[in-house]
């Protein structure tokens, strides 16, 4: 199943899965150094979500979270900001934090010299794509059956873009870090990490729901950095759900 399929079909939400420019089933342009910058993508979302009958509940995974960050917050150059009135929730899974990922990096070598290079390397040069078993360990938890790894690479393999979601020089010079939330911000954030996410760890979710103010963190026991696919993905599944049965309350 999976969580998204979990959170739809089975529990009666209307779920919409949005592809990011030259990704997924996007149209690619295999000459473009990248994709877009986060406040294109941030456009992309706007005008996603300016079609929907409802104000969503918008749930965005590791990069695609930081995204999702800023499209709600906007920034001081642009007009462009979310508000209750346009997007109910945001959940955020092991998401890259709102300062970028320069003290995650950081804190990862500390614990795990020879593993942090190896895991910066396998995200500089995609050899993950290349190699299942760095696959299972930067992504994955160790217990995966066989089956569902396969499964998972095989689509990671004929789904993933050759065009860069972003420039990432240019997004540590220009974009980063995001804005702090206006006194006017009203928007319910979670943010949700595994405790055996070698990518993302719990200080990265505890900052990023710190920076939103009213934000709340929460470390699954058990979980990678794939909380929607990985071996316990029912577990993330039935946090978010009670998180927006709480919301549904105030709504």
């Amino acid at each position: 199943m999976g969580l998204v399929t979990q959170l739809g079909a089975t529990r009666g939400y209307d779920t919409y899965a949005v592809s990011f420019r030259c990704q997924g089933s996007s149209d690619r342009q295999s000459s473009a150094k990248s994709a877009g910058t986060l406040a294109s993508h941030s456009e992309d979302i706007q005008h996603f979500i300016s079609t929907l009958p409802r104000p969503p509940v918008i749930l965005a995974h590791s990069f695609g979270g930081l995204i999702a960050q800023r499209y709600v917050l906007g920034s001081k150059h642009s007009v462009l900001c979310a508000d209750r009135a346009s997007t109910a929730g945001l959940v955020l899974l092991g998401s890259a934090p709102p300062y970028g990922n320069g003290s995650l990096v950081g804190r990862t070598f500390r614990r795990r010299p020879l593993f942090s290079i190896r895991l910066t390397w396998g995200f500089i040069t995609r050899s993950y794509a290349r190699s299942m078993p760095l696959f299972r360990d930067m992504f994955m938890s160790s217990d995966i059956p066989d089956k569902d790894l396969q499964r998972y690479y095989q689509l990671l393999q004929t789904n993933m873009s050759p065009v860069q979601l972003v420039d990432f020089r240019e997004l540590n010079k220009h974009e980063l870090p995001l804005q702090r939330p206006g006194p006017a911000f009203s928007i319910p954030v979670l943010a949700l990490c595994g405790d055996q996410d070698v990518v993302v760890d719990l200080e990265a979710a505890e900052e990023t729901a710190a920076h939103f103010g009213q934000g709340s963190a929460i470390e699954l026991k058990g979980m990678a950095h794939d909380l929607m696919l990985d071996t316990r993905w029912q577990q993330a599944a039935s946090t978010i759900l009670e998180w927006l049965h709480g919301l549904e309350e105030t709504l």
